[in-house]
């Protein structure tokens, strides 16, 4: 006689929106202002201890925000064209608690070159950061296998391999590797990539492949603060942009959902010209499904002919 024990499936599933209104200071007519928002319904199966299925859709509408500045960091994590399509999908297994193999449709910056606690600063550097010029996220993500050894504490390592041609093609690709080292109180990570394709440099030579690398690092100093820096480059000579620095700390408020956000972000190009970055938010949870945050953000615009810009933004995000 032979016994079969069944395993129920656990589906979860959560629909969220993320509106952002900003104004640029200085002008009244319509061109200073955008509107738009981000639609994702995000679901997951899992089918047992070891496999899940996942994925969700985006839609974004309304004005994409890049239009009001032009700086080359942007003003907002969510500005696009407009899209809808399925964003995410994608299989996981897990070895065991601590190993898994992730393949599908996946944005590479969920998994890779990205700082937890700086989450909830909506300038787009803080979650890429802006020299990774080939790394498949958002709002393109690509087809990838990746494989993630990540114990609670310790050294954890990880790396990808993603389709680097209209992100489904992997002809050319774009190679990723991690390595982090956490504590209770600290996070540091180190990584190289590589993509392989057909590239252009500034100066018209072709090249078969180009690389960069990151450093990022966070750490806990008090219950309530917590420091971050980020710092990378850009080894080839492909695009303006050559170096990236970023400097900020989080601050959990001793009122409970509220917190606190201050950054300073450096791009620096070829020639040495710098643009520059300063970014402070207000993040108030005012249910479990609500929260609102104001932020306002200062530009040194890369281009000196430019005047520095101001720029004042009300984010609202719900999710049930």
């Amino acid at each position: 006689m032979v016994s079969c024990t069944s395993v129920a499936a656990d589906f979860n599933q959560q629909f969220s929106i993320i509106n952002d209104n900003s104004w640029l200071s200085g002008f009244e007519d319509q061109a200073s202002q955008a509107s738009r928002a981000l639609f994702t319904w995000d679901w997951q199966l899992e089918t047992g201890p070891q496999w899940l299925v996942a994925g969700n859709l985006k839609a974004f509408r309304g004005r994409n925000g890049e239009l009001l500045t032009g700086n080359v960091q942007g003003i907002s994590n969510i500005d696009a064209e407009h899209f809808s399509k399925i964003y995410e999908l994608y299989l996981q297994y897990k070895f065991t608690d601590e190993t898994r193999l992730k393949c599908g449709q996946v944005d590479a910056n969920l998994e890779f070159a990205f700082v937890p606690v700086a989450g909830g600063f909506i300038s787009p550097p803080l979650g890429i950061t802006p020299t990774a010029i080939a790394l498949p996220t958002y709002y393109d993500p690509a087809a990838s296998c990746s494989v993630f050894y990540e114990p609670a504490q310790g050294f954890q390592w990880m790396a990808g391999l993603f389709a680097g041609q209209d992100h489904t093609n992997f002809s050319s690709q774009f190679m990723v590797a991690e390595g982090r080292y956490v504590t209770a109180q600290s996070r540091t990570s180190y990584g190289y990539w590589h993509h392989h394709g057909d590239w252009t440099t500034l100066n018209d030579l072709q090249l078969r492949a180009i690389s960069g690398w990151y450093l990022n690092h966070q750490q806990q100093v008090s219950d309530q603060i917590t420091l971050f820096a980020v710092w990378s480059g850009l080894n080839d000579d492909v695009d303006v942009l050559h170096q990236h620095r970023m400097l900020g700390l989080v601050w959990e408020l001793p009122v409970a959902g509220h917190q606190l956000g201050l950054m300073h972000s450096t791009v620096t190009a070829q020639d040495r010209q710098s643009e520059q970055m300063i970014e402070g938010y207000w993040q108030w949870a005012v249910t479990p499904q609500v929260q609102l945050q104001p932020v306002l953000q200062w530009v040194h615009h890369i281009d000196p002919a430019l005047d520095h810009s101001l720029v004042a933004t009300l984010r609202l995000m719900t999710q049930f």
